[in-house]
């Protein structure tokens, strides 16, 4: 027959492809995470409208991500680095005659600063002060942005960090208290004067060059330079009537007592911790006169923690945890808001 034999039957044509499956819904802790963040953004928009000040307030854990150490864990155990420093120090107080030191409380005090140590104290400061010399990182270009959503003139940070990183980032040296002092400035450890010096590029040069150099107070000449910074048994720290450090309390008292005259101030605290409790504590105190209070801190039993009893009541409905790190929780924030 002509034409040959019938061509075979087509394919069956292919199966459709299965529909994809639905996305999974968020894990409970991260659409909780989420909803804190939209809640604390929420807050702080609110506040903004109602032309509210903004009180910052700022532990250790804010300067982690730019570099700067933190020498105590959460359970109050010391750093590798601080145990090197400290095995130093009793070094020196064993040459001396004197009572060894067994923990930061007894080790960061004023006198070390007495000749038998100065050297070994300045091992431990020279280390502090050059790793402090960090650009500010994310957390504090996102907080910045934060500052300038409500406007710099409305905004005040105290901090307890002494490296002067806020002001890095931007925020006028006029509006910030740092409650610890600064490591931007020394002093005379036996108080021979006021006198408060800066220190400079020439000074910070000389601890670079230099591992064992002892600053010398130069009005005494006898005496070596400490830093301005607040430490246990503080029996020498130029804090008085004149100093930088009160200078800067005077401001803060000035913007704090005006908003809570009208109840217009919300406070919003990062990264500080519960073992020197005092930013989380002054914070509990500000945001129960004030709108309320945000608290961002990567820990879920700290943001949990109370450090005044009656502040769980007293901030119902007003208060605010984002258990998340600092970036993480000022961008979702930041996103928020559209700032």
């Amino acid at each position: 027959p002509q034409g040959g034999p019938p061509p075979p039957p087509a394919p069956p044509p292919p199966p459709a492809p299965a529909p994809a499956p639905a996305p999974a819904p968020d894990p409970p802790a991260t659409a909780a995470a989420a909803a804190s963040i939209t809640a604390a953004a929420r807050f702080l928009r609110e506040a903004k409208e109602a032309n509210s000040k903004l009180l910052v307030m700022t532990g250790a854990g804010m300067s982690v991500m730019s570099g700067v150490p933190v020498f105590r864990g959460s359970d109050g155990s010391m750093s590798e680095d601080f145990l090197k420093f400290l095995g130093g120090y009793n070094a020196a107080r064993r040459r001396a005659g004197l009572e060894e030191a067994n923990d930061w409380f007894n080790f960061s005090v004023s006198d070390m600063f007495k000749k038998p140590t100065e050297k070994e104290a300045w091992h431990y400061w020279r280390w502090r002060m050059l790793r402090a010399l960090v650009e500010p990182a994310e957390d504090y270009r996102l907080l910045q942005r934060l500052v300038d959503y409500f406007g710099p003139s409305n905004v005040f940070v105290v901090t307890s960090n002494c490296d002067m990183l806020h002001e890095r980032a931007g925020t006028p040296a006029e509006n910030v208290l740092e409650i610890h002092g600064s490591l931007g400035r020394v002093q005379c450890s036996e108080l021979c004067c006021g006198t408060l010096f800066p220190v400079d590029e020439a000074f910070l040069q000389r601890l670079r060059d230099e591992p064992d150099w002892v600053p010398r107070c130069p009005m005494c000449n006898d005496a070596c330079l400490r830093p301005n910074v607040m430490i246990f048994n503080d029996h020498t720290l130029e804090d008085g009537d004149g100093s930088a450090l009160h200078a800067q309390r005077c401001r803060r008292n000035e913007f704090v007592r005006g908003a809570s005259s009208t109840r217009s101030c919300a406070v919003l605290e990062i990264g500080a911790g519960v073992v020197v409790s005092s930013i989380r504590t002054e914070a509990e105190a500000l945001g129960t006169k004030g709108r309320g209070l945000v608290r961002i801190n990567p820990s879920e039993a700290e943001c949990d923690k109370m450090e005044i009893l009656a502040s769980k009541q007293a901030l119902r409905g007003r208060y605010f945890p984002v258990a998340k790190r600092s970036a993480e929780a000022l961008a979702g924030i930041v996103e928020e808001l559209g700032a």
